[in-house]
């Protein structure tokens, strides 16, 4: 007789950032990274994903975040059938123009395909790094928003 194996439990690392803004996380536990939605300019404005759960079946999270930016459509990475996340670079520092002491300034994400970014950017920051590499995926995110994205946590899936 054979046992069916359990997905592995999904692993919460984080947050990384100030402490403005409201808390957001999911309530579904993540298998999979389908797409994220980034609102960028001088910082990051808003993130917001969609996932698959362990039934395969799709949910959304966010817009978390304002809904500025210097452009009008927001960046959208849609991550191919066989491509996952090894690597996420992020940094948090000031916003000086709006008076914040910290929130997250650029975020790029590496796959076992492609890079992504960085969207933001990184002056007077200070830079973090999560390399999953070949030990798993990140398939989600959480974290603290206002009009800005505060601060950055993420789901990481170990293989």
């Amino acid at each position: 007789m054979s046992q069916s194996q359990s997905p592995s439990p999904v692993v919460k690392l984080g947050t990384w950032g100030g402490d403005d803004g409201v808390a957001h996380d999911i309530t579904v536990a993540p298998q999979r990274l389908e797409s994220i939605t980034i609102r960028w300019g001088k910082v990051l404005d808003s993130v917001g994903f969609t996932y698959r759960d362990k039934d395969k079946q799709l949910h959304t999270a966010g817009p978390w975040g304002g809904a500025g930016g210097e452009k009008e459509d927001p960046d959208t990475i849609t991550l191919g059938p066989s491509e996952y996340i090894t690597q996420v670079d992020w940094s948090v520092g000031p916003f000086k123009l709006k008076e914040i002491e910290l929130c997250i300034t650029s975020i790029k994400f590496v796959t076992n395909q492609a890079t992504y970014g960085p969207f933001g950017h990184t002056v007077d920051s200070t830079h973090y790094s999560l390399p999953v590499l070949n030990n798993g995926s990140v398939v989600g995110m959480f974290g603290r928003a206002g009009d800005y994205l505060h601060a950055i946590g993420f789901y990481v899936l170990p293989f």
